[in-house]
C-alpha cells in the first residue's frame, strides 16, 4: 500500500469521525450557545480512541468484513460525539 492511499484514508476516516461533532458544535455557537467548543478538547480525543480500541476489538474477535465495521464504529462514535455536544448545551460549560 502507498503513503499516499494511507494517509488518504486516514484523513477521510477523521473527517468522518470529527466533522459532524464540530459541525454541531459551530451549529450551536451560531444558535448563541455559550462554551459548546468548551468539550471539545475532551470529546475529539475520546471518539478517536472509542474508534481504535473498539475497532481492535472487533478485529480480535474475528469479524468477517472490516471495511464494514470500521465504517460502523466510525459513523456510531461521530453520532455520540454529535449526541453529547449537543446535550451539553443546556449545562452552560
Amino acid at each position: 500500500m502507498s503513503v499516499v492511499l494511507v494517509v488518504s484514508m486516514a484523513l477521510i476516516a477523521l473527517c468522518i469521525l470529527w466533522l459532524p461533532t464540530y459541525s454541531m458544535a459551530l451549529l450551536l455557537r451560531g444558535l448563541g450557545v455559550a462554551g459548546s467548543f468548551a468539550g471539545l478538547r475532551v470529546i475529539m480525543p475520546l471518539q478517536l480512541l472509542a474508534v481504535v480500541v473498539t475497532g481492535w476489538l472487533a478485529h480480535q474477535l474475528g469479524l468477517a468484513n472490516p471495511a464494514g465495521y470500521v465504517l460502523a464504529i466510525l459513523l456510531a462514535s461521530s453520532f455520540v460525539g454529535v449526541f453529547i455536544v449537543w446535550r451539553r448545551r443546556h449545562r452552560g460549560v
